[in-house]
């Protein structure tokens, strides 16, 4: 065959696949547009999720960010302010006024009681973002430093039943800690004790044994607190925490 004749014969194999090609876009053209538009779509949606998924966690690191100013504020007493040369409209017997350094607390508790609401805005605001459940564990801490520990133990239970990771094993100390000093003992027992036997605890084993040692003291099951003690001394003799074991047995045989 002749180099002329094959090269008809391609331009007609291709002039009939254009044309095949030509055909099936032509009848399919409603199908092709709606796929195009399909694709758009959800090519927006997604997007779209982006920018308001961002938008979110950025508000809601803006709220914690707020309240964590507040929480990490300076205590200073308040200053009194300069004495003002009397005058004949000053009322007698009128109590001198202080002056508070912007910025900062006259107390400890006049921080935590401003930073309260601010962190608990931010967790029911955005409680599905990281910051929002952020927020809701250092509410806990703040109820527990107000000494209101059962509503502590409530942020904390909600802290752990929608986080994951390590801030829900922060919950978990955070609400055993809570219970123990409430003085709920019974209960504060069983958390450390489910937190010393958990696998997948990013915190040492030896140091839940040793919070466990501390509320069967504090309950007065001093027997118990000689059996963990010893595990630990037992079990995890090369843990920095043997040695702070050691020394709590002593206390306990004196």
């Amino acid at each position: 065959m002749r180099t002329s004749e094959r090269h008809h014969l391609k331009d007609n194999e291709l002039a009939l696949a254009l044309r095949q090609a030509n055909d099936w876009a032509t009848t399919n053209r409603r199908n092709i547009t709606g796929l195009i538009a399909g694709i758009i779509i959800v090519g927006g949606a997604v997007g779209g999720y982006i920018l308001w998924r961002n938008s979110v966690d950025d508000k809601a690191t803006a709220m914690l960010g707020q309240a964590m100013v507040i929480e990490t504020a300076r205590v200073v007493p308040p200053a009194p302010a300069p004495a003002l040369v009397p005058s004949e409209n000053a009322t007698p017997g009128a109590p001198s006024v202080s002056l508070q350094p912007p910025g900062t607390y006259p107390s400890e508790r006049a921080k935590l009681d401003a930073a309260l609401p601010k962190f608990l805005a931010a967790a029911d605001a955005y409680p599905s973002t990281e910051a929002g459940r952020s927020a809701r564990y250092q509410a806990g801490s703040v109820l527990v430093g107000l000494g209101r520990f059962d509503e502590a133990v409530a942020q904390y239970d909600r802290v752990i039943a929608d986080g994951t990771g390590l801030l829900a094993q922060m919950g978990r100390l955070g609400k055993a800690e809570a219970q123990l000093r409430a003085s709920k003992y019974d209960a504060a027992i069983a958390s450390f004790k489910e937190l010393s036997e958990r696998s997948d605890l990013n915190i040492p084993k030896e140091a839940m044994l040793l919070e466990l040692a501390r509320a069967y003291k504090l309950a007065g099951k001093n027997d118990d607190a000689r059996k963990t003690l010893n595990q630990i001394v037992e079990q995890h003799a090369d843990s920095p925490f043997a040695a702070e074991a050691r020394q709590e047995l002593d206390k306990l045989q004196s």
